[in-house]
C-alpha cells in the first residue's frame, strides 16, 4: 500500500507511466484483501477476535471502492479513502505483531 502512494504521487506530479503500475498494484492489493478474509476466517477458529474478520471485510470493500473511484477519476474520494485504508491496514499489521496468544473460547 505504501508503494501505491509513491506511484500516485509520481503520477500526480506528471509522470504518466506510473499510473499503469498504480493500476496493476491495485488489483494485487484487492486480491490480497480477499486472501486476508480467508485467513481471518481461519484465525477465528484459532480464537482471533471477530473484529479482525469485520476489519478484513471492510478493507476488501474499501479496496473495491478504491478501484471504482480510481477508474472513475473521483480523486476527492479516492485519495482520502486511500489514506484511511492505509491507516487501518497499518493498525491491523501492528496488532498482528503483538505477542498475545488468542484466548480459547469456552463452550458452555
Amino acid at each position: 500500500m505504501l508503494t501505491q502512494a509513491v506511484f500516485a504521487g509520481q503520477f500526480l506530479s506528471g509522470v504518466d507511466a506510473q499510473v499503469v503500475f498504480h493500476e496493476r498494484l491495485a488489483w494485487v492489493i484487492f486480491a490480497l484483501a480477499a486472501a486476508q478474509i480467508v485467513l481471518a476466517v481461519g484465525l477465528l477458529r484459532a480464537g482471533a477476535p471477530h473484529w479482525f474478520l469485520v476489519a478484513s471485510i471492510f478493507i476488501l470493500i474499501a479496496e473495491g471502492l478504491q478501484l471504482g473511484t480510481g477508474y472513475g477519476r473521483f480523486l476527492g474520494v479516492h485519495i482520502p479513502l486511500g489514506v484511511f485504508v492505509f491507516g487501518v491496514a497499518t493498525w491491523l499489521m501492528l496488532w498482528s505483531f503483538q505477542r498475545k496468544p488468542f484466548e480459547k473460547k469456552k463452550r458452555v
